[in-house]
């Protein structure tokens, strides 16, 4: 029997969680347990989670006596980016979808993203990206689109995000303003054709600590184009969990200037399909831009001003900076920020050391 479904957990010391993502994988309801793999990557763990991997992998296997339906590969220290990639390239599945290595999922997870397959049977073209659940803990579409119709195509991304909901099939460039844009930024919870991505060689970007999943969505939403092509339906199956470990909870580094890079990013995709999204889109994306510069600078200010990389202090400042200075070009851009924002960007461009120790006291008294 060919696997319909392939998840793909990269792992990276996540002992602690791990066995719990990969039980509530294994315990889907309503698909049969050979139209199922799960496929962890580790992504060279030194906790442990490499050898529990193997052990989840064995057990498992031995459960089902079914044909692998986990799998371990193993690797470097490379990455998320890699580590998924990894995924992609030995899913056999007809479809994929990842879940973080601590996070889990509900018994119905993968049935209830089928379910949105199964209900568009009578349209003859496959969906490329099939859904996207929101998590259970987590905490102006333009006239361009009344033309984007594209009548008899299936949805390739079918969003239960609760940012966006709609029982009809919408396109690429509608999913671009009214989800990813409206801070459905993250690929967990969401099915895709693994056809669709490795045609067209969809990868994540490499290198980049944060932000790949907003460009992997916007590679494959821009590709969708004009194609009604995803379905938002609102399902509420995946159970992010808000990890003290996580990445943007560590020590500041240099690494998490990524974050204003994903965002230049994101807007030089964007601008290749201008003609197709709306202006208001350009400004969600300068809005953002200047958030999360701000989000860096204050990770940066949170540090102990004695101990602190001055050069470092000096890059960020700088990038920052030039990040701010660039969103505001985009005309709308300050009048959409919120009030707190407004004061922020200004008390930064008047003094940025200045700002840096302000919010750095602030933070330091809560």
């Amino acid at each position: 029997m060919d696997k319909k479904v392939s998840i793909i957990i990269p792992v990276y010391q996540a002992v602690k969680y791990l066995k719990r993502c990969v039980e509530s994988c294994l315990g889907q309801r309503e698909i049969d347990p050979e139209e199922l793999e799960i496929i962890l990557v580790d992504d060279g763990s030194t906790d442990g989670s490499s050898e529990l991997a193997d052990e989840l992998e064995k057990s498992a296997n031995c459960v089902f006596d079914r044909n692998y339906i986990v799998k371990v590969i193993h690797t470097d220290n490379k990455g998320v980016s890699h580590a998924r990639n990894l995924g992609i390239e030995k899913a056999t599945g007809k479809y994929i979808c990842f879940v973080d290595a601590d996070d889990y999922v509900d018994e119905h997870f993968v049935a209830n993203l089928l379910a949105s397959e199964d209900n568009d049977i009578a349209a003859d073209v496959q969906s490329t990206v099939i859904k996207s659940n929101s998590a259970k803990n987590v905490d102006k579409s333009g006239d361009i689109f009344e033309n984007c119709a594209l009548d008899g195509d299936k949805p390739v991304i079918i969003d239960s995000t609760d940012i966006y909901l709609s029982g009809l099939n919408i396109s690429g460039y509608q999913y671009i303003e009214n989800s990813i844009l409206n801070r459905n930024t993250h690929v967990w919870g969401k099915l895709f054709l693994l056809s669709e991505i490795k045609d067209n060689n969809i990868s994540f970007k490499e290198g980049l600590t944060i932000g790949e999943d907003l460009l992997f969505l916007l590679d494959l939403a821009l590709l969708q184009g004009k194609k009604k092509t995803v379905k938002c339906v609102g399902t509420n199956d995946y159970v992010y969990v808000d990890n003290p470990e996580g990445a943007m909870k560590k020590a500041f580094k240099e690494s998490y200037l990524d974050e204003i890079v994903c965002w230049r990013n994101a807007e030089e995709k964007l601008l290749g399909a201008r003609e197709y999204i709306s202006s208001y889109s350009f400004v969600s994306v300068a809005v953002s831009q200047i958030m999360t510069a701000l989000l860096v600078a204050g990770k940066l200010a949170r540090t102990d001003e004695g101990t602190r990389d001055k050069a470092l202090e000096a890059l960020v400042i700088s990038k920052v900076k030039e990040q701010i200075g660039h969103a505001l070009k985009v005309r709308g851009t300050f009048a959409a920020l919120e009030l707190g924002y407004k004061i922020k960007v200004t008390l930064f461009r008047f003094s940025p050391k200045f700002y840096l120790k302000l919010y750095g006291n602030y933070k330091s008294q809560r």
